[in-house]
């Protein structure tokens, strides 16, 4: 158990990573259950899958945005 905790801790932006599988698997799956009733009752969806959908994509994009925006690390081509 001390190994799988050691081998979690040495893997970079891990949580970020995770909310990228969390928010793509979320919006698969509304995506899904938006086709499953469309083919069941044959009522339009789109309305509240566009609000899941807008959701996980900010969550994203805020994530994407605070990636981009920390200015704290350099890249590697400035160090040269």
């Amino acid at each position: 158990m001390r190994r799988l905790l050691d081998k979690l801790r040495a893997v970079p932006h891990l949580f970020a990573k995770l909310m990228v599988l969390w928010c793509v698997a979320c919006g698969t799956v509304a995506s899904a259950w938006a086709l499953r009733i469309l083919s069941r009752t044959g009522r339009d969806p789109a309305a509240l899958l566009g609000v899941i959908l807008a959701f996980f994509s900010g969550e994203l994009l805020l994530m994407c945005l605070k990636t981009v925006l920390s200015g704290d690390k350099k890249r590697k081509d400035e160090e040269l």
